[in-house]
């Protein structure tokens, strides 16, 4: 402590800046932790708190995905012994058509009987109007809305909004306002009330519904209840409470949780070696001062001691302002998240609490806490192992000894050759993450190696292009090769991930265009809605001749899909005529005879299923398939697998005529239309005006809508803006720091070039010289070991994450972008230590040795 006080903190006051940096490596792991991880636990509690208020006294929900079930199944739940309130509802999402508001969330219920599980504060207070319940249920235009909306949109009690339905653009009344608490809270109050059986006929449900909400009765407990309707139900039909649905919106987005985890590990990694470069600035700095010490008798232990004691403080430190750093970042991401998955569920996840755990606190506290002492380690036992003598001559570089170079060769060698026999057994997933793990290990090792090789071959370019600064700059990073090869790990790590990121996201569009390009054949698609994020109105079976009928129209295909519950995972379910399929689109199999697959799917003898679905779940060609659906278990074989992209998680396909048999419904989701060439725009005019003050319907082109799913997939993709972003905060930080510790290890040098005649822009161009040649090196290695990463990546997507088997192409057009960013943020990096070089004392300088 006396140390810590008498040695430490003036070097830190003198040095503020370079403690700042030394800090600013911590703040970055832990930020960049803390955020993305408060970040996805904010979303899932939004979510798990909306489906509370929206359940409200719930304690079990039936339900059999988003393909709902019919009316029958309720007086089945109703006369279950064990059950004491069963009643129905429908969820769907409106477009409230009001400027700036986006999307409603409507929850249809029956009202006679709901109030005995959700509470309306229907209460006539000066808050809360609502008319006569009566009229209400007599209306089928009653609506109820939020407190929080109405005053934001001026609406009071009997004021009409106009909403789009299945037949049409219908005026509606609002009979009732909610007190904005509970219920009306849900999806930042974005919610509409209506009465089940008006909803019923405003999204074209027919006489289905989505789930029946349950109180248990007094003396029977939940288990008893389960048991009791699922044995009365079967297992087509999911029986759980509320919470259940937050486990199945996690496993929905547990494609972007596990870009989340890749992308806060190599962030950790890489802030270790910026607090390593940190400290060994720190040590180089203090050689005089560590010299003094040893010489004073202060022992290897004590000075080890000093510096892991500096480095634990200023870990404490960085880490309390990463944590506060990662929840601002942390509000930011989760509005980007809540945005995203708005796509799946048709209203942005609000989160107006930021729900920054003690668990992601103290783990990011210790996190960068034990990051820091490690990243002070290695310095702390170099500063232990000076030599007094040697560390009172100043200027001394840091030249890695033949026997170091042997260890780290053969220690690289080791983990190269495990990594590869890792490789051979890349189906047992532990090993296969331990090779990836002793590829980056190996990487790391040869980095001080592969920077001095490197930095001579560069040499000739340098001092060609500057024959004086050059040659200086490229020596400074021969002589040094420790000091420059931590700013290059950093940067070689923040690129690695770039470069495999963008590699992944290029082959992600390559195989979704390949699949539009095979599967989207239809001219133009016929909507309930005109958004694809919106799936909850339905047409009736009856619309499909109609569309036949008009001129123009060669084929039209019938599509359903839904989400259903597969092996504990929400799935897709489409159902199409697959026969009109085969004549379309043919789509090639992954696995199985195309003509066989057709026929067998067609029939109604088999299965086909998506191939990211198959490697999920280690589904093979041929294997016994159990669908449960609401009126009975499919049981049919897999008779192909074929590439689909219909869902992330992904789906089984299946004639319609089977769905119809298992879920009883007939409603379609979209019409797929051909249309005669050249009569693509006048048959949907055609269209439009058919139905026309009638029945909503919305026609997209082909076009639209392969510029649509495009437009998803930059989203779920832009997490690669994150990484560039940060891999340009590593170049700045990284290379700053060590042209700061350059300057002090050349101060003498430096003084003798203006001593003897030199220009300041000599001086400076020498500076910026190292720092293009550092940014340069990074560049190179962040290639090369981004070429590595981008393969394990793309194995982790197909196998643990996606299921999507993406080709390997190195992302070129990425890296030619990649390298004017980086040379400009070294620029940027190395301006403040050149003007502190040439502002510096000439007469210190020289006298430095």
């Amino acid at each position: 402590m006396i140390l810590l006080r008498s040695i430490s903190w003036p070097y830190f006051r003198k040095h503020t800046l370079r403690s700042v940096l030394t800090t600013a490596g911590i703040v970055l792991g832990v930020a960049v932790f803390v955020g993305m991880r408060s970040a996805n636990e904010s979303v899932l509690a939004a979510f798990s708190n909306t489906v509370d208020r929206i359940a409200g006294k719930t304690q079990l929900e039936v339900s059999a995905g988003d393909t709902g079930f019919g009316e029958d199944v309720l007086d089945k739940v109703q006369s279950a012994s064990s059950v004491k309130i069963a009643v129905p509802v429908i969820e769907a999402v409106v477009d409230s058509n009001i400027k700036g508001q986006g999307n409603l969330f409507v929850l249809a219920v029956d009202m006679t009987g709901d109030q005995g599980l959700r509470d309306y504060d229907f209460d006539n207070d000066d808050d809360v109007v609502v008319q006569d319940g009566l009229v209400f249920l007599a209306q089928p235009d009653s609506i109820i809305l939020s407190k929080d909306f109405a005053d934001k949109n001026g609406i009071t009690v009997g004021s009409k909004l106009p909403l789009g339905t299945v037949d049409g653009p219908k005026t509606f009344v609002v009979r009732g306002i909610m007190k904005p608490s509970g219920l009306a809270t849900a999806y930042g109050g974005h919610l509409i009330v209506m009465d089940i059986y008006a909803a019923q006929k405003m999204f074209g449900r027919g006489r289905t519904f989505d789930r029946i909400d349950i109180a248990v009765r007094p003396g029977a407990t939940l288990a008893d209840c389960q048991r009791e309707l699922k044995a009365m139900l079967g297992s087509g039909f999911q029986v759980q409470p509320p919470a259940g649905r937050g486990q199945q919106f996690e496993a929905i987005i547990a494609s972007y949780s596990g870009m989340v985890t890749i992308s806060s590990a190599f962030a950790l990694f890489v802030g270790l070696f910026i607090i390593y470069n940190s400290f060994a600035i720190a040590v180089t700095e203090r050689r005089r001062e560590i010299g003094i010490l040893r010489a004073l008798g202060a022992s290897r232990r004590r000075i080890q001691s000093l510096f892991l004691g500096e480095s634990a403080i200023l870990g404490l430190v960085g880490s309390a302002i990463g944590v506060i750093v990662g929840a601002f970042a942390a509000r930011a991401l989760a509005a980007f998240i809540g945005h995203l998955i708005s796509d799946i569920y048709g209203v942005a996840q609000h989160v107006d609490d930021l729900s920054i755990s003690p668990w992601v606190m103290g783990s990011g506290m210790g996190v960068g806490v034990i990051t820091s002492l490690i990243g002070g380690a290695l310095p702390a036992h170099m500063a232990g192992r000076v030599d007094p003598v040697r560390a009172l001559q100043k200027g001394q570089y840091q030249v890695l000894s033949a026997g170091e170079s042997r260890a780290r060769i053969v220690a690289a060698a080791f983990c190269g050759a495990t990594s590869l026999g890792c490789l051979t057994l890349a189906t047992q997933r532990p090993l296969f993450y331990l090779g990836y793990a002793l590829v980056i290990v190996m990487v790391l090792l040869l980095a001080p190696l592969l920077s001095l090789v490197l930095a001579r071959a560069i040499r000739p370019v340098l001092k060609a292009w500057r024959p004086v600064e050059g040659a200086l700059a490229a020596d400074s990073m021969i002589q040094a090769p420790r000091r420059t090869s931590t700013s290059v790990a950093a940067l070689m790590l923040s690129l690695a991930l770039i470069v495999a990121f963008a590699g992944m996201a290029s082959a992600s569009y390559r195989s979704i265009i390949d699949w539009m390009n095979v599967t989207l054949k239809p001219d133009l698609f016929v909507l309930p809605s005109q958004s694809l994020d919106i799936q909850t109105s339905r047409f009736p079976a009856s619309m499909g001749p109609e569309i036949e009928a008009v001129p123009g129209v060669e084929r039209v295909q019938w599509l359903r899909n839904g989400r259903i519950a597969f092996r504990q995972t929400p799935i897709m379910v489409v159902a199409i005529q697959i026969q009109s399929v085969a004549e379309t689109a043919g789509t090639p199999p992954v696995a199985g005879n195309a003509d066989e697959m057709y026929a067998k799917t067609a029939a109604g003898e088999g299965l086909m299923v998506s191939d990211n679905l198959a490697q999920l779940q280690h589904l093979q060609l041929g294997e016994m398939l159990e669908v449960a659906a609401p009126y009975g278990v499919i049981r049919l074989p897999i008779v192909g697998i074929v590439v689909d992209y219909s869902d992330q998680q992904g789906s089984i396909l299946m004639d319609r005529s089977l769905y119809i048999r298992y879920w009883h419904d007939d409603s379609v989701n979209a019409f797929r239309v051909f249309t005669a060439p050249g009569d693509a725009s006048k048959v949907r005019e055609a269209i439009i005006n058919q139905y026309s003050g009638r029945r909503q319907v919305f026609v997209l082109t082909n076009t639209e809508l392969k510029q649509y799913i495009l437009k998803v997939t930059d989203q779920w993709l832009a997490l690669t803006v994150v990484q560039m972003a940060i891999a340009i905060l590593v170049a700045i930080l990284g290379i700053f720091n060590t042209l700061t510790v350059s300057i002090t290890d050349r101060r003498r040098e430096l003084g003798i070039l203006r001593a003897l005649g030199g220009f300041d822009g000599q001086v400076r161009r020498t500076i910026w010289m190292e720092a293009l040649g550092i940014g340069a090196l990074g560049l190179i290695l962040g290639f090369a070991v981004g070429a590595i990463n981008l393969y394990y990546l793309l194995d982790i997507v197909q196998r643990d994450i996606a299921g999507m088997r993406l080709d390997y192409t190195f992302p070129v057009s990425t890296a030619l972008e990649l390298v004017p960013v980086i040379f400009a943020a070294a620029f940027l990096a190395a301006l403040w230590p050149a003007e502190s070089a040439v502002r510096g004392s000439l007469v210190e300088a020289l006298e430095y040795e």
